[in-house]
């Protein structure tokens, strides 16, 4: 689940870099949020990949008294959540590693995996069938990651950076990380192993570019 190239220089200025290199970033986190008013009251949240915050900043202004599971192997990006955070927060139990490492306790409404799977190789798999053990009956998962690595597409998508200040030397860092730190997996493999975790109902809500997201609803148990 390491964050790849990301260094102490993009970390300190990701909330700048994030919305030039993701077009839409924003509404991954909003429309997420009008998913769950529309369907849960939720008491529990595990977010995935909570380095940066920006999961927590959007949920908590609506739900501040959920009890909150933050994992997330980076420091510094585990730094960089808590520094965005309103300090009055007090329901939050962080975890600087990966999900197998942290015990398994009362399952959560929800979980998030925003933007990390595609730093994951082999795992993918592994880490969505764990998700499913953690998930409650009739609970909400939401995926967003890179897809794709069709190089039409990436191309686009470069432009996009290009368009937005992105300096050249980070477009290159992200065009030669495929394959490397970046690992994109098909939209059908998410679903079939979602489907097997226990999840009946998969539905995409946001695309841009190589990044798909998705809302899964867990099934019934047997």
């Amino acid at each position: 689940m390491t964050h790849g190239n990301w260094n102490s220089r993009v970390v300190q200025n990701y909330q700048q870099t994030i919305r030039n290199k993701v077009p839409g970033y924003d509404l991954i986190y909003e429309q997420m949020l009008a998913i769950i008013r529309s369907t849960q009251i939720p008491e529990d949240i595990l977010i995935i990949g909570a380095g940066g915050g920006q999961e927590l900043v959007t949920l908590s202004k609506d739900y501040p008294d959920v009890r909150y599971t933050a994992i997330d192997p980076s420091h510094r990006m585990m730094a960089l959540a808590k520094s965005r955070l309103n300090k009055s927060m007090k329901h939050i139990d962080w975890y600087e590693t990966e999900l197998a490492n942290v015990p398994t306790t009362t399952p959560f409404d929800i979980v998030t995996c925003h933007l990390m799977l595609h730093f994951l190789h082999e795992e993918k798999k592994e880490l969505l069938l764990d998700i499913g053990e953690r998930v409650k009956e009739g609970g909400l998962c939401f995926i967003s990651s890179i897809n794709t690595a069709d190089s039409r597409l990436l191309s686009y998508w470069q432009q996009h950076m290009r368009n937005n200040g992105v300096p050249d030397e980070e477009i290159e860092t992200f065009s030669s990380s495929f394959g490397k730190t970046t690992h994109p997996v098909s939209a059908e493999w998410i679903h079939q192993w979602l489907q097997e975790a226990g999840f009946i109902k998969i539905i995409p809500y946001f695309k841009s570019y190589a990044i798909d997201a998705i809302v899964a609803t867990k099934g019934a148990l047997p």
